[in-house]
Order: C-alpha cells, then structure tokens, then sequence
C-alpha cells in the first residue's frame, strides 16, 4: 500500500508525460514507478539506454528536471521524482554524494556566450538566476545543491545574491582559483 494517498495519480501523470517525452525523441523504453519514501522512483529499461542517459549522465539528469518541474506545476505536494535506467542514476548520486547525510545535487552551469577565447562568460542575471534556482532547490528538497566550479568574481555574486536569504547559505568548497559554490539549508538557531 502506498504511503501518499495521491501515489496512483502520480504514477499515472508520471507515465503520461515520460511517453509523451519519449515519442517526441523516438526512443522507447518501459518504465517502473515506485514509491520510495518520500520520493518517487522511476527505473527504466530500454535498449536505447545510452541515448537516455547522454553525455556523462546530462541527458537523464535534463529529464528528470523536465518530469520534477512538469509535476510539480501540476501540484506543489508531488514528491521529488528520481530517474534510473541500468542503475546509472544510483552510482551517479553515490559519485557526487558529499559524505554527509543526504545527497548533494550538482547543477551544471550553460555559459550563454564567451569572452572571445573560447572560455565561458557568465551574465550577472545568469548567475543571479542560478543561484535564486539552486535556493529553491535547497529549500524545496532540503538536500545541498553544489554549483559548478567558476571563478572568484562569479562566486561573489552567488554569495550576495543569496545572502539576504535566511533560509540558506553559501560556502565555497575547492581548492586554488576555481572553487565551487555549495548552498544549503541554514541550521536552526
């Protein structure tokens, strides 16, 4: 018996949309849903597995973001929704898991343009946008949420953009010039 009463619909919704999304690529797949504490997981078998799983992992991850934002516009109180096709997605979260409990999400960075010599060039907006995402990431999930590796310049305007935000906070992890940026919840006082 599942624990959220609302799980069959879910599931239902879930099915619908990963069919749609699959036509519209021409890939096929089955696909599993099961209720997973407060998450729900979708396991998928396909022979185009490489394909679905993309380029170190990027196009598994963009689905799954897809499925999370398409249900949660739908409903507010449907839980995290996690992808898996031949266990990539288990291995890929125990690669990034930071040691403590809970997983920590990696959001990778699209620069827009670059400055000439093929290195990326972010927006000030660009960066204040990631980071205001990364946030209600954070708050939505309670899991920390680490940003890309960029320099001390881009760091600074996650840091600020984020600093009157009580919810959360900042730390920048990493060694020499490129750092990363991890926000997670702000501890209870």
């Amino acid at each position: 018996m599942a624990e959220n009463p609302k799980f069959n619909e879910y599931k239902e919704q879930i099915l619908q949309i990963l069919m749609r999304m699959f036509d519209y690529l021409s890939l096929n797949g089955d696909f599993k849903i099961e209720e997973k504490g407060s998450k729900i997981s979708v396991i998928i078998s396909s022979d185009n597995a490489g394909r679905i799983i993309g380029r170190k992992g990027q196009t598994l991850e963009s689905l799954q973001l897809l499925v999370n934002r398409m249900m949660f516009k739908s409903d507010e109180e449907c839980p995290h929704i996690t992808l898996d096709i031949d266990g990539y997605a288990a291995g890929d979260r125990e690669a990034r898991d930071n040691g403590e409990e809970g997983e920590t999400k990696e959001y990778r960075r699209r620069p827009r343009r670059n400055n000439g010599d093929g290195a990326p060039r972010n927006s000030v907006e660009q960066l204040e946008k990631l980071a205001r995402d990364a946030a209600k990431e954070v708050k939505r999930w309670g899991e920390p949420v680490k940003l890309p590796e960029m320099n001390a310049h881009d760091r600074r305007i996650i840091h600020i953009t984020l600093k009157e935000d009580a919810e959360v906070t900042t730390e920048s992890e990493g060694e020499g010039a490129m750092k990363k940026v991890v926000i997670s919840l702000a501890k209870a006082e």
